[in-house]
């Protein structure tokens, strides 16, 4: 949509209220801000990050570098990931519910540069933003498919075939597409929401061979054997995707539980699985609710046979004082 004449380039406090009053009604008439991009808007997208040199992806053989190639390509199959909650906060649906809450965070946004145009015209981009920054509310996350393709083109030989064993929301199925590394992709996840969309997206880039199943990991062993395993799985209950039953979260209620019923039967089903040259790959992350999940995750995989041989550093947000933060993605061989 092409963006009106401006008639706010500033935040004005004498008037605030009257304008994000005026946003706020051509947001709730126009609809919940999703990504709808067109499928030529897609290809597009696509094209971009195939276009990208991914080798850089990883740098110095320690660093993972992340791009925003095709983040709104995977958010448009998943419009159900803007109500998911994440450690109890808000999500970004509860805002848009909240006429009150909502109108404060037009104004923030405002605040912090947000165009607004004739008749209360705000870009969805910008209404996005002001729903997924306001206080208290956090976004679940994706897995960036930059960083997919620079891991697998970086660890796969050509023509490999991988596992990715919490599918989620379609970072890792596009990097595999893209990484021109992967010849079949099997995936799982239990979510019927999230399955459905990784199902549409695999039919709009049927360009790898694509096998997904609607199970956990778990409970779940491919019927080939598989040149890498590689995944972010859940950080226990940190994020809640669906009522699903089969849900990790919600058939394992505490940590010790998680750990020996998904986490370890999940590593022991990708030992099962590779070859004997194969990796298994894990992002994972210390949380509130699993304060020991990066040790405990290599402390188990050891258990299953596998050997720690590297531990990368991915790159995520950067830090007010200059830097960035990091999560580590831990890299095993078969012992």
């Amino acid at each position: 949509m092409k963006q009106m004449n401006l008639f706010c380039q500033e935040f004005n406090p004498r008037n605030e209220d009257q304008i994000a009053l005026s946003v706020f009604n051509y947001a709730k008439k126009r609809g919940f801000p999703h990504y709808n991009l067109t499928k030529d808007e897609m290809v597009t997208d696509f094209n971009k990050l195939k276009k990208y040199n991914i080798s850089n992806i990883i740098e110095e053989g320690k660093y993972i570098n992340q791009t925003l190639h095709c983040m709104g390509l995977c958010w448009s199959y998943f419009p159900h990931h803007w109500e998911i909650r994440t450690r109890k906060m808000r999500t970004p649906m509860d805002v848009w519910n909240d006429d009150q809450m909502f109108i404060s965070a037009i104004k923030s946004r405002i605040k912090w540069g947000g165009r607004v145009g004739e008749n209360g015209y705000m870009s969805d981009s910008n209404l996005r933003k002001a729903l997924r920054t306001f206080s208290g509310v956090q976004r679940v996350s994706n897995f960036r498919p930059s960083a997919a393709a620079g891991i697998y083109n970086h660890y796969c030989e050509s023509e490999s075939v991988v596992w990715d064993m919490s599918s989620g929301f379609g970072g890792r199925l596009i990097g595999a597409i893209i990484s021109g590394k992967v010849k079949k992709y099997i995936g799982c996840d239990p979510s019927t929401p999230t399955f459905d969309g990784l199902n549409k997206m695999a039919k709009d880039f049927p360009l790898i061979e694509i096998d997904l199943n609607k199970i956990g990991s778990e409970d779940f062993i491919p019927n080939t054997k598989v040149d890498l395993c590689f995944t972010s799985p859940p950080y226990f209950n940190t994020e809640v995707y669906s009522d699903d039953k089969e849900q990790s979260c919600h058939k394992f209620s505490d940590v010790e539980k998680w750990n020996e019923g998904f986490l370890r039967k999940t590593i022991n089903n990708c030992r099962k699985s590779l070859r004997s040259s194969g990796k298994l790959i894990l992002n994972v992350a210390n949380v509130s609710s699993h304060k020991l999940l990066e040790k405990h995750t290599v402390n188990i995989a050891n258990d299953e046979g596998f050997e720690l041989v590297e531990t990368l550093q991915m790159k995520l947000s950067s830090i007010s004082k200059g830097g960035h933060k990091f999560e580590p993605v831990f890299v095993f061989k078969l012992k």
